[in-house]
């Protein structure tokens, strides 16, 4: 893979494409939990099981298709699954009850599902894995690390390597720390070394932090400015001058004379500065100030100029 995340959010896939392209296109991916990179593409299927039985299938139903459809049924299937676990999720935030009641064979027919599931489909794998994991089930982050081990010719773009990491990622488990610097430190896939940095936010560990340091030296600036941007959010000025750097529009423009991909869109380079911002603002340090104070006074960006002057609200 030769695009890298700067910002903006990735852009997952359910199939790899006759040409494989990169799952990520800038740098700065917040941490959200990817269900899955299936539903990117499985609306394409349009297939509706409850027009068949005159409602829609269970969570339960739903994983038995899984194991025992077709592909078309299976992908379905799945999708179906992780839209029911987030309006479940929405709904317990929203303080009702779930849309979606949760059975007590789903999460044996889950881990059912992940062991008969041939590790050539770990799209459907990444489905399962990361249903598994945000349901709190212990084999859940196993299934997620298992999936880094997934080899390129069964994830030629990277996506389930990259999704599995930034699940990792989001749900801050301890036990993904080592994988997560394997990658950062070793992977010769540069956006698979972004999301290393970026999951490396929230997972816990001195280890990560350590290699976190070591990336903001990385030659690329997509890998050195997520690493910049994860030690901020854990409090670490280590990487205090790539986010200077990323406060210059003239950085992105350098990158795009040398890949026409990358920072091509001008509201992905407005997010990513703005990041850089809001992670200065964070560590609050007197040498940073005036470099906020420039881009608040002065820059032709609007959104930027306004998270500058938001920056400076009570910074001493």
């Amino acid at each position: 893979m030769t695009d890298t995340p700067l910002s903006g959010t990735p852009e997952p896939r359910a199939d790899a494409p006759e040409t494989p392209a990169s799952p990520y296109k800038n740098l700065f991916v917040p941490l959200v939990v990817v269900p899955a990179v299936i539903v990117g593409a499985i609306i394409v299927v349009f297939l509706f099981f409850g027009a068949i039985t005159g409602r829609e299938a269970s969570l339960s139903e739903n994983v038995d298709r899984v194991v025992h459809g077709g592909q078309a049924e299976r992908k379905q299937a799945a999708f179906n699954m992780v839209r029911q676990i987030a309006e479940n999720r929405q709904a317990a935030l929203d303080g009702k009850s779930s849309p979606w009641p949760v059975e007590s064979d789903f999460l044996p027919k889950l881990r059912s599902a992940w062991d008969s599931t041939s590790a050539s489909d770990p799209y459907i794998r990444l489905v399962l894995a990361s249903l598994l994991a945000q349901l709190d089930d212990p084999e859940g982050v196993p299934s997620l690390l298992a999936l880094l081990d997934t080899p390129a010719s069964d994830d030629a773009d990277g996506s389930v390597r990259f999704n599995a990491l930034a699940n990792l990622g989001a749900l801050g488990d301890p036990r993904a720390e080592a994988a997560a610097v394997r990658v950062l430190q070793q992977s010769e896939d540069p956006g698979l070394r972004a999301v290393a940095a970026i999951a490396l936010q929230r997972i816990p560990g001195d280890a990560g932090l350590a290699a976190l340091r070591g990336a903001v030296g990385d030659q690329l600036l997509e890998v050195r400015a997520n690493a910049a941007l994860a030690l901020a959010m854990r409090g670490d000025p280590a990487g205090a001058v790539v986010l200077r750097e990323l406060l210059d529009p003239a950085a992105y423009q350098t990158e795009n004379g040398r890949d026409a991909s990358k920072f091509a869109v001008a509201r992905r380079v407005s997010e990513s500065r703005v990041a850089a911002i809001q992670a200065l603002a964070r560590l609050r340090r007197a040498e940073d100030r005036a470099a906020i104070e420039r881009v608040a006074n002065d820059d032709e960006d609007l959104a930027v100029r306004e998270a500058g002057m938001k920056a400076l609200q009570g910074w001493p």
